[in-house]
Parts: structure tokens; sequence; C-alpha cells
């Protein structure tokens, strides 16, 4: 069990972090709402790493990030919850939300003699106390772990109550349904502060387990985040967007982003040489042929070995005709190919976006998910949505 405990801290702590980049990565530019789970997935990969620090005894390492970890606890819950309650009330942030960090600031400053400490200090306070017993500060030891855990049980009262009232102004199940799974998300970050109170009594026969336990809710939650495009690339389109994806009068017309599209892909003949034009003219019945565009092989590399010319010359053929670098033409004439086929075959509305990636060339969803929005400001689904039936 302990092995097994040990790996999964590491595994933990460092697909954590790296989640942590991405989501940040991806979102940081997005909404309120966005913008504070990344910083609080941020806190969590922190929390890990602590954790992961206190359970192997290796603060001798890092004695500077003692009694650090459960301050993690303090700011999780208060990020979360004003993250769902600033985005869909669309209120400004005001100087009476610092009160939601209270319990950290009391955190901090019952710690701070300890904090200023040089680490030779620190670490012959921590041999002489067991890490679980908080008796540095001017707070009773086994306090910060009770208050942690009643924290949590308010925050998860007052997100059920919120979640109650706003639950009918969210129109899109993707949105409600990320925020049941953070809801339940934060009933497991139980765990360290209980953790703590019971190795507080020096019940390590019960606790052996729980470190594995947390370490794998974690695991979870971050593949799946990562494994579900809608969660991770969601925002809410604003007015500008709604004006660039919403289709003219009918569906069987071409939508503003579908002529948009053409307009890229229209070539500019005009500055070819002979040479290039009738290279250009074999490009484009090379990639038309049989659809090769939407095979997974579609690259520079493979379409100048088609042509038995130099992958320079097909970069210089493509950035002279469209303006743009290849990997761009590619994701421009896939995206093009999918909203023709949609407008043409409503059936297309009904596949799954696994189903598109694929039949697009695509090697994975996210891909899939990360081009499109590149290209038209939303996600396929934020799309899709806006079509209608």
């Amino acid at each position: 069990m302990e092995k097994l405990a040990y790996f999964l801290q590491i595994v933990t702590t460092i697909s954590s972090a790296i989640f942590a980049i991405v989501f940040l990565f991806y979102n940081w530019n997005k909404s309120v709402f966005k913008k504070l789970l990344a910083v609080q997935f941020l806190v969590i990969s922190y929390g890990l790493f602590i954790s992961f620090l206190t359970i192997n005894n290796f603060f001798s390492y890092f004695p500077h990030l003692s009694r650090t970890g459960l301050l993690c606890a303090f700011l999780i819950q208060p990020i979360q919850f004003l993250a769902i309650y600033k985005s869909f009330n669309d209120k400004r942030f005001r100087w009476l939300d610092v009160l939601h960090f209270l319990p950290a600031l009391l955190y901090i400053a019952n710690f701070y003699n300890y904090f200023i400490l040089p680490a030779s200090e620190k670490i012959i306070m921590l041999e002489a106390n067991t890490i679980a017993r908080f008796a540095e500060g001017f707070l009773p030891d086994y306090f910060l772990p009770l208050f942690s855990i009643f924290q949590t049980t308010i925050y998860i009262i007052w997100f059920g109550f919120l979640l109650k009232k706003i639950k009918k102004e969210i129109s899109s199940k993707t949105v409600l349904y990320f925020i049941y799974f953070m809801m339940i998300y934060m009933v497991s970050h139980y765990l360290p502060p209980f953790m703590l109170v019971l190795y507080y009594y020096d019940t390590h026969n019960i606790t052996s387990w729980m470190p594995v336990v947390y370490a794998t809710i974690n695991l979870v939650v971050f593949f799946k985040i990562l494994a579900t495009p809608e969660w991770l690339f969601y925002h809410k389109p604003n007015k500008v967007e709604d004006l660039i994806i919403k289709p003219t009068s009918t569906q069987q017309e071409p939508s503003l982003l579908e002529i948009e599209l053409i307009t890229k892909l229209s070539p500019k003949k005009l500055q070819f040489s002979i040479e290039e034009n009738r290279l250009f003219d074999r490009f484009t019945a090379a990639i038309e042929a049989d659809q090769f565009f939407l095979l997974p092989n579609f690259s520079q590399k493979n379409v100048a070995e088609k042509l038995d010319v130099s992958e320079y010359k097909i970069r210089l053929i493509v950035e002279k005709a469209y303006g743009i670098k290849f990997s761009e033409f590619s994701n421009y004439r896939k995206t093009y190919f999918l909203l023709n086929e949609m407008r043409k075959n409503p059936q297309w509305k009904k596949y799954s976006f696994v189903a598109i990636a694929r039949k697009l060339g695509y090697l994975s969803t996210n891909s899939f998910y990360l081009n499109f929005k590149r290209i038209s400001g939303v996600t396929p689904k934020e799309y899709f949505d806006s079509l209608g039936d």
C-alpha cells in the first residue's frame, strides 16, 4: 500500500501541475469563471505537492514550504464559489469579497512568526513536533484542521443553494454538468483536513489508505476534464461571436463563417509565374483527389512526396496563394468541409465530436476543438448549438 501511495502521489503531483498549466493556458483570457478555476487548479496542484512532501517526510529538503499545505484548503473553496457566483451573476469583485479569504488570512497570521524563521530553526521545530499537530502558532493545534472541515461544509451548503438558484438560468448542459462535477469534486476536499485530524490522534491504521484515495480522485478529475473538450475549452460566446457564427436566413445558405473561409481559401494567382501556376494546379488536384486533405497523414511533407517536389516549394506555393502557412491552410480546409457538409446534411449535427474529429483527419478530439476554436472563436458545440435543430 505504501509503494502504491508513493507512486500515485508522484504521478498525481506531476500530472496536476501539467493539468493546471494546460487549463491556465487555454482559459486565462476567457471568462471570470474559467480564470478563477484556473487559479483554483494551480492551488490544488501546489497542495498536492505539499501533501507529497508531508507524507514522505521530505520537508527537511524544503523547510520553507512547511505549514503551507493546509493554506490551500482555505483557498480552494472560496475561489470555486466566487468563480460560480461572479460568473453567472455578472457581478464585479468588491472589497467585501475579501471576507471569503479571512480564514486563509487567519492561517497566515497564526504561523507568521514561524514563516519568517530561518530554515535551520524550522527543521528543529518540525522534528520536535509531529507534522500534524500545528503547534507553532497561537491557535490550539487541533483548531485549524477542524476549522477547515467546517469551512468546507459551509461552502458546500452555500454552493448547493447557489446552484439551485442559478440552475434555471444555465441554458448550456455542458456548463451545468461541469458545475455538478466540480461540486462533487469539492466534497473530496474533506479528505486532507480529515487526514490531519486522524493523524493527530495517531490512527495511522485508518489513514494509510486515504492518501491513495485522494490521489486517485484527483487523477480521475484531471484526466476527465482533459478528456472532455467541452469542459476544457468552453466559454460563453459574446455578441461579436454570435454575429460570426449565426447562419444567414436559412440553413441552406452559407453561414458567415463559411463565407469567411471561402474568402480565405480563394487563391491569389496573379502573382504566380507559369511554373508556379502549374504546380498550384497539381497541388489543388492532389489534395482534392479522394479528399486527401481529410486523411490523418495529410501534411506538407506527404503532399511534397505525392507531387515529387520539395517541401519548400509546397510551403512557398501555399503562402503565395493563400497568405498563410500550410498547417493553417489544412485546418481552414477541414473546417470548411465540415461547415459545408453540415449545411447540406443535417445528420452531421447528430454525430459525436469524436466521430467528426476522425472524419476530418484529426488525431485527437482536442486537436479538432482547439483548431476549430482558433478559426471561429467558439467551440464546435457552441457553433452546433447556435444552428438550432
